[in-house]
């Protein structure tokens, strides 16, 4: 009960706070508070973290691109035929708030104020807010390329129309502003580990986050802007990102309908079923014989683990009705969601390693890297059969290595940061993934298309954007994606 009243108080906190401007007299506006609690609104900033993994009931895109899903039921997503993104969510409510609390904590006026100071000391509310933020727009900016970034979310300063940053500015800005939070945090001080629900007031483990999400981006430039990326990386290892299970970045559902898992909700409450996992992974782990075949899907009626093709056409689903479905840990009503582990970060590591952008094992990182996702699932005896295989062990030529590094990685990230997955085969082309027979392209997108209501009323900025980046459809690449490999 207390956890239903602590989500219905982030809520109204964020509705409270949609309108409140400059936070003005209540006498000016009686509907809205004159003192946001930071604390509700950082919660319910951190309820919807998960989007990147797993969005919805009904279009998880996230795990569709990467074909770590198919569906079973109705082709209306798998086709590719939803181009567009909405952003609108993530700018006036996510990142909104998260702008908020850090002006809250600047101003000099209201930084000591109780309604601010609940959610923990000055320093840790600014650097959580700032790393929390740059993770929002890392995410974006991946899946459209260029974004409103220095003049997004102004409305209540009279810009309604902001400019389209390149992605190139905003991994520049985004590893700027990482790397100040990153010395802003206070060990020291307090973060209420009630409001923070990611990682329960745990500043260590926060900093380790903030290193792991520079080393995601700084990876991706190895093709675009190799040194940049290896000066980067090289300070954020130094740093330290996650290593071990107990820092993995998730989002822990309740066993309550107010927060429940939404895979649940699909599968055990409605009924539905609406997607299983694809044919593309457990095709794959069947021939490396890997033991997460289990962890991740169940058999058939005949004790096969029979994927679902992905893409497939309407009037071919009538010869899939027998496929393997979802282990019972994704779906049950608290089933956490893992978005960011360990185990990615580490073998981010091992090709950084193997490209010599550290100084460090690029084998061993390799093993921990595996080590760390068997982990997950109690594998951990598991690890030594299945290095030994030749498709496993960590030899070949600098592309050998990183394409098995790849591999691993999208074989780990399975219902974890579908986002990530798929920027790691826009880079790398590991795996191979093809459109299905139903596909309305000819390969797997290069990017999402802008949602029309964000630049209906701001069509200068939009056509400024698009003259720079390309064309805005699947087909454009954005900055940091390159390769001709796919």
């Amino acid at each position: 009960m207390k956890k239903i009243k602590l989500y219905a108080l982030a809520l109204a906190g964020l509705l409270s706070f949609a309108g409140c401007g400059d936070f003005g007299d209540d006498n000016i506006d009686p509907n809205n508070p004159s003192k946001p609690e930071t604390r509700f609104m950082f919660t319910y900033v951190c309820r919807n973290v998960a989007q990147f993994a797993y969005i919805g009931n009904y279009n998880p895109w996230t795990q569709l691109f990467p074909q770590y899903l198919a569906e079973r039921q109705n082709i209306q997503y798998s086709n590719y035929e939803l181009k567009d993104f909405n952003t609108g969510p993530y700018y006036y409510e996510y990142i909104r708030n998260l702008n908020a609390i850090i002006k809250l904590n600047t101003d000099e006026a209201t930084k000591s104020e109780s309604n601010v100071v609940n959610l923990g000391s000055t320093e840790n509310q600014i650097a959580v807010c700032r790393t929390l933020r740059a993770y929002y727009y890392m995410h974006l900016t991946d899946m459209l390329g260029m974004i409103p970034y220095t003049e997004a979310v102004m409305g209540d300063e009279g810009n309604f129309n902001p400019k389209y940053d390149t992605q190139e500015f905003i991994y520049e800005d985004l590893d700027r502003e990482l790397t100040e939070a990153y010395a802003q945090f206070n060990e020291g001080g307090s973060l209420n580990e009630t409001y923070d629900i990611l990682y329960n007031g745990d500043v260590a483990k926060w900093k380790k986050f903030n290193a792991s999400l520079r080393m995601m981006m700084a990876i991706k430039l190895s093709d675009v802007a190799p040194e940049v990326g290896k000066a980067r990386f090289a300070k954020a290892f130094a740093d330290g990102g996650m290593k071990d299970n107990s820092e993995m970045f998730q989002y822990k559902y309740l066993m309550e309908n107010a927060n429940q898992n939404p895979l649940y909700e699909n599968i055990v409450v409605q009924g539905r079923r609406d997607f299983a996992p694809a044919k593309t992974i457990l095709d794959q782990l069947i021939a490396y014989n890997d033991p997460r075949l289990a962890e991740y899907a169940v058999p058939n009626s005949k004790g096969e683990y029979a994927g679902v093709p992905f893409g497939i056409t309407q009037s071919e689903i009538v010869n899939y009705t027998d496929q393997a479905g979802f282990n019972e840990r994704y779906y049950q009503q608290n089933s956490p969601i893992v978005i960011i582990s360990p185990s990615h970060i580490l073998l981010i590591e091992a090709e950084a390693a193997t490209r010599g952008w550290i100084s460090a094992d690029p084998e061993e990182l390799y093993k921990e890297g595996i080590k760390a996702s068997f982990a997950q699932y109690g594998l951990e005896d598991k690890f030594d059969a299945y290095y030994a295989q030749a498709d496993i062990k960590f030899d070949g030529s600098v592309t050998q290595k990183i394409e098995k590094i790849a591999m691993q990685r999208w074989l780990a990230n399975y219902m974890q940061d579908g986002v990530e997955a798929w920027s790691d085969w826009r880079r790398l082309n590991v795996p191979k993934l093809y459109p299905g027979s139903a596909a309305a392209v000819t390969h797997i997108p290069y990017r999402r298309v802008y949602y029309p209501d964000d630049y209906n009323t701001n069509l200068d900025n939009y056509n400024a954007a698009i003259a720079v980046q390309g064309a805005d459809d699947m087909d454009t690449r954005v900055w940091w994606d390159v390769a001709d490999n796919n």
